[in-house]
């Protein structure tokens, strides 16, 4: 750096300029393409991440592994970002956005080298994202979106390339499980679906002992031995109250000159809380679930009246025992009055062993709102990338059920839609048509790189992709058309649509829009100035993101302590 520029910037600014500053760019984007292009695919390999605070992390999902390295370039960031934002959009295609905007660099690298502009090159892909999408929508096949086979196959599809299908599981029973469970929360008649409202709960064991509940599993006991260990046809009431001595907020004093006054107060407290109990008895519940405390006085008064009681239970699950027994919260014991519509309804609540661990079964709800996928797996490790699968295929369906339109899986709408850029491409004179030329082949390097991780010759597959893909000339509306894509478990090239490996089209869409717009605005950039940061930006064991000297380097503060449960429902890093 010149001194002018030094006395224009400061001290620690780097600054890189022109086409070294674009080269620059496109290479750590590459780098992270590099970094994940392997994780796609059946037969992709997993990886393992260890952070700055030993918590180890092993995963398949490229936006689980990217949200958790920590990169200094810029280019590498946007990258990183983008596959976030197909995350949040779609929840899922985060690793095939991340290798094809990889593939669009490197071809747009080479484009450079031939002595192509970069507004030619980012003019042609533009023109060419048009091209994509108009082909997707020309290609994609409709269906109602409630149809049971095409969801099957969507989380089928999903759920394939994971750990979770690699197994003792019956085949494909992850996919039904999720199929239905979301059956029975959704409202297909107005297209919606709230993934919040199946419950995803997780125990160390047998994989092959995850099932789906027909209601809500809580993570804890029963409160008093006394009481019943099971209740059939349970009335259940949920309480938001204590039903114990109150402690307030802050600190508070109480004045009594004698010791007949001790006695009053105790007695008083006791008195309010058998007046509450004797509420709830009288309700008819044979269920009480409180998000607060209920002392040792109150336990047995209920369990005298056979009642069941279950204590601080969690808001969200509290939230998830409303929707699935239809229940509702009772805030004021002392006041309110307690109808028999109040009171929530399932077959049977009864405790049970979950590896080692008792748990509270709510089961058999009458049109439950709510559902509890119950993971089971030898470690927290693979419960953990379990529970992103579950969610990706959740999000997949969703999609679908928003939009239902289908397409090829297996990199055969990819091969697709590259050989209509390609047709397109003949037509157009110029530059642009060699750029159009080299985003078909970044396009094809989705269905390259599944082939390559199921150890197929990429040469060899290419050459058989291109061919059957001529036999299959026209994407006509009025003509059937043939989904050739990677048949990574058979290991050959083959029409992927009958074996119902199948994606929604509006993931495809997100991928590559995404892709294009990623791309594009790196090959924009052409002058870099990085300041060596005084703070720095770093994620903690439980999801918060902050900045502050020293953050580089190992240490801890009073959240990292709170673990898991303190993070929102389903958000995991």
């Amino acid at each position: 750096m010149n001194n002018s520029t030094e006395q224009l910037f400061g001290q620690g600014v780097k600054r890189t300029q022109g086409e070294q500053s674009r080269r620059y760019n496109l290479l750590a984007a590459r780098l992270i393409a590099d970094l994940v292009k392997n994780l796609l695919g059946p037969r992709g390999t997993e990886k393992m991440f260890i952070d700055i605070l030993g918590e180890v992390t092993v995963t398949k999902d490229g936006a689980t592994l990217l949200r958790k390295i920590d990169v200094e370039h810029p280019a590498a960031k946007v990258l990183i970002e983008a596959s976030n934002a197909v995350d949040n959009e779609v929840g899922d295609g985060t690793t095939s956005v991340v290798v094809l905007a990889g593939a669009l660099v490197e071809k747009a690298e080479e484009l450079l080298d031939m002595g192509i502009a970069p507004t030619t090159i980012v003019e042609g892909y533009l023109t060419g994202l048009q091209i994509s999408l108009e082909s997707l929508q020309n290609i994609a096949r409709r269906f109602t979106n409630y149809n049971r086979e095409v969801i099957q196959g969507l989380a089928t599809t999903c759920l394939r390339p994971k750990m979770i299908s690699h197994t003792s599981f019956e085949e494909n029973m992850a996919a039904k499980l999720v199929v239905d469970a979301l059956y029975a929360v959704t409202d297909f008649a107005n297209n919606t679906v709230e993934a919040n409202n199946i419950k995803i709960e997780e125990k160390i064991g047998n994989t092959s002992d995850t099932r789906l509940v027909n209601g809500v599993v809580i993570d804890k006991t029963i409160d008093n031995s006394a009481m019943p260990r099971s209740v059939e046809n349970a009335r259940i009431l949920l309480v938001d109250e204590e039903l114990e001595s109150k402690r307030t907020r802050t600190d508070a004093e109480i004045n009594i000159t004698s010791p007949y006054q001790i006695q009053s107060y105790l007695d008083k407290e006791i008195h309010m809380t058998s007046l509450k109990v004797q509420r709830i008895i009288s309700s008819g519940a044979t269920v009480v679930i409180s998000q607060k405390g209920i002392n040792a006085s109150a336990q047995n008064c209920l369990s005298k009246a056979g009642i069941i009681s279950i204590r601080r239970v969690k808001e969200n699950d509290m939230l998830w025992l409303k929707k699935a027994t239809s229940a509702e919260v009772i805030r004021d014991l002392s006041s309110d009055v307690i109808l028999p519509e109040y009171l929530g309804y399932a077959e049977r609540v009864y405790e049970k062993f979950v590896g080692g661990d008792k748990m509270v079964f709510v089961e058999g709800c009458k049109n439950p709102k709510a559902m509890t996928i119950l993971l089971r797996a030898g470690s927290k490790r693979l419960l953990d990338e379990y529970h992103r699968s579950v969610l990706d295929a959740i999000a997949v369906i969703r999609n679908f059920i928003v939009k239902p339109t289908i397409v090829g899986g297996g990199g055969s709408a990819e091969m697709l839609i590259a050989t209509n850029v390609r047709k397109k491409a003949s037509s157009i004179s110029g530059r642009e048509q060699i750029v159009l030329q080299k985003f078909a082949a970044a396009l094809e390097e989705i269905p390259l790189t599944i082939a390559r991780n199921a150890g197929m010759n990429t040469v060899d597959t290419l050459a058989q992709l291109r061919s059957k893909q001529k036999q299959n000339s026209s994407t006509s509306k009025n003509k059937i058309v043939r989904w050739i894509g990677i048949d990574a478990i058979g290991r050959k090239v083959a029409e992927i649509y009958s074996q119902r490996v199948i994606e929604p089209s509006i993931v495809k869409e997100q991928i590559i829009k995404t892709a294009v717009e990623v791309t594009t605005l790196l090959i924009r950039v052409d002058d870099v100035l990085m300041a060596k940061p005084a703070m720095y930006t770093h994620t903690h064991a439980n999801g918060t993101q902050h900045s502050h000297a020293g953050g580089e380097g190992k240490h801890d503060h009073h959240f990292d302590r709170l673990g898991k449960q303190q993070r929102p429902a389903h958000h995991f890093y």
